[in-house]
This record gives C-alpha cells, sequence and structure tokens, in this order.
C-alpha cells in the first residue's frame, strides 16, 4: 500500500503514482502483473491438496485447496481495488462502484476498499449504503479518519431521505384516499341521479298517527293513563298532508290533537294549520292560517274559583312562512304570532290568544345518513275579560335527530329508517294575572313580567324543563305505504315528578 498518494486515495503497489489518470491506469495494470509475479503460485497449492486427496489426507487436502483459492482471490481483489481508483480518479464514480464491490467480495479484509466504496456510495446519494458500509469499517477500525470524514454527513443526510420518504409516502396514501373517496362520492351521486330519472317527482305525502301516554304525573301522585280531550279521540293524533303540484309550490295541512308534554295540563283540544309557499330558485316564501280550539273550563280558573259554564274557544292566526331549500339541506320557518290578531280589553268574555314558532333544518349527509334540527314554541293566552284577568301556558321545544336510511340489496330502494330523537322541554306558566292586556305583564313570549324585573326574577314565567329520549322505526310497505312506531321517555328535572313513557302509531303514503 502506497503511503504517498493523495490522501483518501490509497493504491495497492509498490511506486510512486501521482502523474494523472494514464498513469494511474498503466502502474494500475502493472500492479496486477506485479502482484500475480510476486505472489506464490496458486497451482502448488492445487497440486499439493490433488496428491492429498489421492492418499485420503481429505483435511490437509482441503486446507491446501483453501489456500490457492486466497491467494487467487486476494491478489485479484487488489486488482478490482486499483480499477476502481483509476476509475474514481477519472471522475466516473458510478462505473468505479462495481470495482470495489467486487473486491471486497474477493478480500472482505480489504479495509481500503470499503473505505472507498462507501465514500462513492455517499458522493452518488446512496446514504444507507454509505452509513452500513462506515459501520462495518469503524467495527474493524474503530479509529479509521477517512470514514469519519463523511459518515456524520451521510448519517444526517440518511434521517433527511428517510423523513422525505415518509412524507412523500403519506402524501401518497392521502391522495390515495382523497382519490377514492372522490371516487365513491361521485358513484354515489351517478346512482341517485340514475335513480332520481327513474322515480318520478313526488306530488303527495301523508300520514296519520295516535300516540298513548302512561307514567307516574305530580297532580295525580300515581301511574295512570293520559288522555287529551280530542275532537275525535281522546288521545293525541296527528294528520299531516304535503302537496307539490309543481316544483315551485308547497302546501301543507296538520291538524289534530297534539301532545305537549307531560308536565302541560290539557290545554288544546284541536289545532289546524294550512300554509303554502312559493319557491323562487332556492328561497321560498309564504303565508298559511292557523286554529286553535279549547273545550273546557280548566285553562279558565282563576281566584274567583272554577267557572261552572264549559266554554268553547276559538282562536285564528295569520301567519308567514319562509324557508331555503339547496341540494342536500333545507331550511324552513313559520311564525304564527298572537297580535295578529290579539284580544284586548274590549274583548268580551272569556277568549283564547295563541301564537305559534316553527323553525326547522334537514340535512342529508349522504344517502343513508340525515339529520335534522327543531326549535319549536306554543304560546296560550285565556282571557277572563270580565274579571280582567289572565292565565298563560307557554311550551318551548328543542330537538335534534339523527336518520339512517337502509336500502333494498336488489331493488335498491330505501326499505327502512330508523331515526333518534333527543328533545328538550320548558315549560312556562304565569297565572291569575291582573294586567293581562299589556305584553310586559305576564302577556308576552316566556311569560316575562315586567313587575318581577326589580325582585330578581325577570323569567318568573319559568315552571319546569324535562329531557326526553325518541326512537323512531319506519317501514317501507309497499312502494307507496309505510308504517311507524315511535317510542319515548320524558323525565321532568323541575317543579313536580310528571315522567311518562309515550308510544305512538302511525301510517302514511306516498304519491
Amino acid at each position: 500500500m502506497c503511503k504517498k498518494c493523495p490522501k483518501g486515495q490509497r493504491f495497492y503497489h509498490t511506486m510512486n503514482m501521482r502523474r494523472g489518470v494514464r498513469q494511474a491506469l498503466a502502474l494500475g495494470i502493472i500492479a496486477m502483473m506485479t502482484a500475480s509475479l510476486h505472489a506464490q503460485d496458486p497451482t502448488d497449492h492445487t497440486k499439493k491438496g490433488v496428491q492429498l486427496s489421492d492418499k485420503k489426507a481429505y483435511d490437509e487436502a482441503i486446507k491446501e485447496f483453501g489456500k490457492a483459492i486466497d491467494i487467487y482471490n486476494n491478489s485479484s481483489a487488489r486488482a478490482y481495488h486499483n480499477m476502481g481508483q483509476a476509475l474514481e480518479l477519472k471522475g466516473e464514480l458510478v462505473k468505479a462502484l462495481p470495482y470495489y464491490e467486487e473486491a471486497i467480495k474477493r478480500n472482505p479484509a480489504q479495509v481500503p476498499s470499503f473505505e472507498r466504496l462507501g465514500s462513492l456510495y455517499f458522493q452518488t446519494g446512496d446514504f444507507e449504503k454509505a452509513v452500513a458500509t462506515g459501520e462495518h469499517v469503524l467495527k474493524i477500525d474503530p479509529n479509521n479518519k477517512e470514514v469519519m470524514q463523511w459518515l456524520p454527513d451521510a448519517y444526517k443526510m440518511k434521517l433527511q431521505r428517510q423523513q422525505e420518504m415518509l412524507l412523500a409516502k403519506q402524501k401518497e396514501d392521502e391522495e390515495k384516499k382523497r382519490k377514492a373517496l372522490e371516487q365513491k362520492k361521485a358513484e354515489e351521486k351517478q346512482y341517485e341521479e340514475e335513480l332520481d330519472k327513474k322515480k318520478l317527482p313526488r306530488i303527495l305525502y301523508a300520514s296519520l298517527d295516535f300516540t298513548t301516554q302512561i307514567g307516574y304525573y305530580y297532580d295525580s301522585g300515581k301511574f295512570k293513563l293520559k288522555t287529551d280531550d280530542g275532537l275525535l279521540v281522546d288521545v293525541p293524533e296527528t294528520l299531516y298532508v304535503d302537496f307539490t303540484p309543481t316544483k315551485d309550490w308547497e302546501i301543507e295541512f296538520k291538524t289534530g290533537n297534539p301532545h305537549l308534554g307531560a308536565a302541560s295540563p290539557n290545554l288544546v283540544n284541536y289545532t289546524e294549520t294550512l300554509q303554502a309557499a312559493y319557491f323562487l330558485d332556492k328561497y321560498a316564501i309564504g303565508a298559511g292560517m292557523r286554529g286553535t280550539h279549547y273545550g273546557d273550563n280548566f285553562a279558565f280558573v282563576n281566584s274567583a274559583g272554577p267557572a261552572k259554564k264549559k266554554y268553547v274557544e276559538n282562536d285564528f292566526k295569520i301567519g308567514i312562512v319562509f324557508g331555503k331549500r339547496e341540494e342536500k339541506s333545507t331550511l324552513k320557518v313559520a311564525i304564527y304570532p298572537r297580535f295578529m290578531p290579539q284580544d284586548t280589553k274590549n274583548s268580551k268574555g272569556k277568549t283564547l290568544d295563541s301564537g305559534f314558532y316553527e323553525f326547522s333544518y334537514n340535512y342529508t349527509f349522504d344517502r343513508t345518513v340525515s339529520y335534522y334540527s327543531r326549535v319549536t314554541g306554543y304560546d296560550f293566552y285565556y282571557f277572563d275579560n270580565a274579571n280582567r284577568l289572565s292565565n298563560y301556558w307557554g311550551l318551548y321545544e328543542v330537538a335534534v335527530g339523527v336518520a339512517f336510511n337502509k336500502y333494498n340489496d336488489v331493488t335498491k330502494d330505501k326499505s327502512l329508517v330508523f331515526t333518534v330523537e333527543f328533545l328538550e322541554r320548558i315549560y312556562l306558566r304565569n297565572l291569575n294575572n291582573d294586567e293581562p292586556y299589556d305584553v310586559a305583564n305576564g302577556q308576552g313570549m316566556f311569560g316575562i313580567d315586567a313587575k318581577n324585573w326589580a325582585k330578581g326574577r325577570p323569567f318568573s314565567g319559568y315552571y319546569t324543563n324535562s329531557h326526553s329520549l325518541f326512537f323512531r322505526v319506519d317501514e317501507i310497505v309497499t312502494k307507496n305505504a309505510f308504517v311507524y312506531q315511535k317510542i319515548g321517555y320524558e323525565m321532568n328535572t323541575g317543579r313536580g315528578t310528571n315522567n311518562e313513557i309515550s308510544l305512538m302509531l302511525g301510517a302514511g303514503a306516498l304519491l
């Protein structure tokens, strides 16, 4: 090994080689020839091994054959190293690599070949192999200065390359997921478009249901079946019809004996609402009329005692309807305020005033899952105009729900809908109000009474609240008919212990 070669460049030869690439090539060939001449001839060991084999001295024969192989490999390993060195000096690093690799195969103990091989791996950007080769050299020679010149940088570049590959893999995976999701959405959209082409626009939706309630009620102090006096039956029932003669018009009709929660008394016998909306592109505007009917004397009870006569009172209100309809969502607002029209001090006898407000929003995530929310308010004002007294009952509901749709595997039509709903109810009362015609004295929303504001009770009309959980299942029986069941539990957390279980059974039709 020549000690006069430039730093980091070592040939296996006996002469100084500093005269350029041509001299390096020539001397490399001379070095191979010189090594062959000075090395012990491997033929001698081969002949000796054959002779020992003939004498059945196999162990000694194997040793001789091994010596012959070592002489050949060590000699040729030096030649391969020198060829790689010459190519490296010419700047042909990629061509030099296989010569160094062959050199270490023929002589794994030839450390300079490992040094140059690791350096070339580093220079050509194969940092993982550079680190592995450098670590191998340091195991043999822990103080090897040649390797320590580039190994720390190789570690850094290897780590950087691994991080880059990891980020690239993450981006590739994210891109695959994004494309898969886009493809799935495109397929679902195409399927829905094809399905819509096959189906005629819905013209009519109608449903009729009945509800039974059983529970523990504070007023009676025991479990019982609750009934509400209605015009047809004494249990809550609802008939709903949605008629869309064209894509621009929607007409809704709803009537029945509404269920107003476990903590409400028998406030209403019947209501009906008829409203129509016209769509201007995706926005809708309309109007409606709502009737409220009461046929009992309970709500008119005052400090003077219950009325002996059973009164029948009717209240009609005019309201406005507006909303917005988009591809995946629908927003609808209905407002029937009590002042359109309202009772005044000129009213006679016992009268009823009411207000109704509803905000609803529906959003469809995909063909299998949809979400809805609803805020509903009921205000009921019962006037004893002769005695200038009034009673107020209010109910406000906030509901959120999620519906899951199941489709028939063969027809691809919807076959089942499962809905979960959470409902929060707030019950309000302001009874025996002696200033019945002043909006700020118990006759406003939430039963606000201005006389109690100074006493630190701005919402003195609050009575109690409850939490309810409902489960509903709609089963599509035929293409145009369905049945549904809804079961729920309401638990009151404020005054009283009015808790109940309700069961609704209904059926409907689609045209």
